[in-house]
């Protein structure tokens, strides 16, 4: 089916609104990928006007940080196999490696036992073994490195669905909301919760320790442009050359999780 069976899906909330028409302006100009876009929001009505992309409409009582990515990824349509989920915040400032995430689509049609390939390098992930005769690595699960993050990484559905749901159930709400400031899903808890699915988890190797080592990957994206709650000065800027209003100061972080 190729990578049209790929969701490429943003989790959003009214307070990241204003981070959509730069996010989908950089995607469009640069992705040569040709996947559908979706945006998963409770706050429907108030999104600004955005081209080429697909709206889901998700229930109020699902809007915490994990209920929302896992009922998001619900409502995909039924060919929809795979999925990346990405932030609001997470930038494309080069072309991504085309052929690349073809190639990732086809490890996940081939080889049941691969539950995800994580597309960007920064931060980590950790992986020393090469899969098969490919440049991708295998994940590994040392309790002090961070081995995993599940942001701009294509997951098969039904996996990224079920870890999901454990952390729904194995955390409470209150937590659930607190996911932004300490995602569980990538401290040691998370990360055994993952390893005991038993499958497998690939990753791009990093090259080299300088900063812009994130760019060569197959997803070339600048680092997190929120950071606390505050826009950081480079994406401001980015903001201002693309002729988008800036806003600096996002509020507390959990104010609408």
């Amino acid at each position: 089916m190729g990578v049209e069976s790929c969701a490429y899906l943003i989790n959003t909330t009214p307070k990241y609104f204003y981070l959509l028409p730069l996010h989908i302006t950089l995607l469009h100009r640069y992705s040569t990928v040709n996947w559908p876009i979706f945006i998963a929001t409770e706050s429907k009505e108030l999104l600004p006007e955005l081209e080429g992309v697909t709206i889901i409409e998700l229930p109020l009582d699902k809007e915490a940080f994990w209920d929302s990515r896992a009922e998001a990824v619900r409502r995909l349509p039924a060919h929809i196999k795979y999925v990346c989920p990405v932030q609001e915040d997470f930038l494309l400032e080069g072309r991504p490696m085309k052929d690349v995430i073809v190639n990732a689509i086809d490890i996940l049609e081939s080889n049941q036992d691969i539950s995800s390939l994580r597309l960007m390098p920064c931060p980590g992930p950790i992986g020393t073994e090469t899969f098969l005769d490919t440049r991708w690595r295998l994940l590994n699960y040392a309790i002090d490195s961070l081995v995993f993050t599940y942001q701009a990484t294509i997951w098969r559905r039904g996996d990224y669905i079920d870890f999901m749901d454990v952390l729904i159930q194995r955390f409470p709400s209150s937590q659930n909301k607190m996911a932004i400031k300490v995602n569980f899903a990538e401290i040691h808890d998370g990360q055994m919760i993952l390893k005991a699915f038993g499958k497998k988890h690939l990753a791009w190797p990093r090259e080299g320790s300088h900063p812009n080592a994130v760019y060569l990957c197959p997803w070339p994206y600048r680092p997190t442009a929120v950071v606390r709650g505050t826009l950081e000065p480079w994406a401001a800027e980015l903001m201002k050359r693309e002729g988008f209003m800036v806003k600096l100061d996002l509020g507390p972080l959990t104010s609408d999780l």
